[in-house]
């Protein structure tokens, strides 16, 4: 996934790998006990895809998606996520 974050610095933050621009995480990935845990922190593009992700086996935060399984993961929603976060200016929460 890194190389659809090639404008965004890698650092290790939060207790795992996260992608940083100008100071602030937009990205970082978790793996929990019961869940893996994708932390998109751009707000705009939560929302523009929040409905997308509704689905049974992924529960939503205010900027994490928390699989419950890894065969849950849509990747190709993935990377238009990470895509988004790169070309977006919105607010990090």
């Amino acid at each position: 996934m890194s190389r659809h974050l090639e404008r965004i610095r890698r650092v290790n933050a939060y207790g795992g790998p996260c992608y940083s621009r100008n100071g602030e995480v937009e990205v970082g990935f978790a793996s929990q006990k019961h869940f893996i845990g994708l932390y998109i922190l751009r707000t705009d593009v939560m929302k523009t895809y929040q409905s997308q992700l509704k689905i049974k086996g992924v529960s939503l935060g205010k900027g994490c998606i928390r699989y419950s399984k890894p065969e849950k993961i849509d990747f190709e929603l993935v990377k238009k996520m990470l895509q988004a976060t790169v070309e977006s200016t919105g607010a990090v929460c």
